[in-house]
Order: C-alpha cells, then sequence, then structure tokens
C-alpha cells in the first residue's frame, strides 16, 4: 500500500494549506521538464505517485476512506509483527 503521508513528506494530520504547499513544491522539484534526460522518467514516476496523493488527500472523502485503510493496513502489520 503506498504511503501517501510519506510520499508528500507530510504527517497525517497536516492542514490542507500545507498539503498545498507541499504539493507545490514537489511538483517544482520532480517536474520532468527540470530534470536532467537520465532522471526523466524517474521524475515522471515520483511525479505521478505526488499527484495520486495530493488527489486523495485534498478531497475529504478520499482521504477518509484512505486513512481508514492505511489503520487497517498498520493494524494488520503490528500484528503479523507481534506473531514473529
Amino acid at each position: 500500500m503506498k504511503d501517501y503521508y510519506s510520499i508528500l513528506e507530510i504527517n497525517q494530520s497536516a492542514s490542507a494549506e500545507t498539503i498545498e504547499k507541499v504539493h507545490k513544491l514537489l511538483v517544482k522539484k520532480y517536474h520532468p521538464d527540470l530534470q536532467p534526460n537520465e532522471n526523466k522518467r524517474e521524475a515522471e514516476l515520483k511525479l505521478r505517485d505526488i499527484n495520486e496523493a495530493y488527489e486523495v488527500l485534498t478531497d475529504e472523502n478520499k482521504k477518509r476512506e484512505y486513512d481508514e485503510k492505511l489503520k487497517a493496513f498498520e493494524f494488520k502489520i503490528n500484528e503479523l509483527t507481534k506473531e514473529e
């Protein structure tokens, strides 16, 4: 499961304004047109993840749904690591 908060380099309590600012900064940083030729493909993939994370975390319903899935995923991981 992708961690949209890590992708945007924010924590779960980040405000909508913070998400907006960070998104703009990361788009500028990873925009393929601003990268050397050897890094363009990697930047395209990174930018795709950034935009996907932004789309989910700025939509109230999508964010709520994502947070629930993330919480369940983290709980499952914690349970699995306890068993080891």
